[in-house]
């Protein structure tokens, strides 16, 4: 077992190439810009859809209790009609 490690540690040592690859510091402010735009859209997503988040999380005030207030001015108003 250690000996065929050993065997095809040394056959991808003695196969690799050198690649002669260069990353220019352009490259590198691209990079960090796809990263920054990333973490913005979830920002802007996320501000997007608090509200839907919030109710799905049940973070948001009592809703029954605005119903409840909503639909006794829909009958006051009913009445006096």
């Amino acid at each position: 077992m250690k000996k065929s490690i050993f065997f095809a540690i040394m056959l991808f040592a003695i196969g690799v190439a050198p690649a002669f690859a260069y990353i220019d510091p352009g490259s590198g402010s691209a990079i960090m810009s796809v990263i920054i735009g990333f973490f913005v859209a979830i920002g802007v997503l996320v501000k997007t859809f608090w509200y839907r988040i919030k109710g799905f999380l049940g973070l948001s005030k009592n809703k029954k209790t605005d119903s409840i207030n909503n639909s006794d001015l829909q009958d006051k108003g009913e009445d006096s009609k």
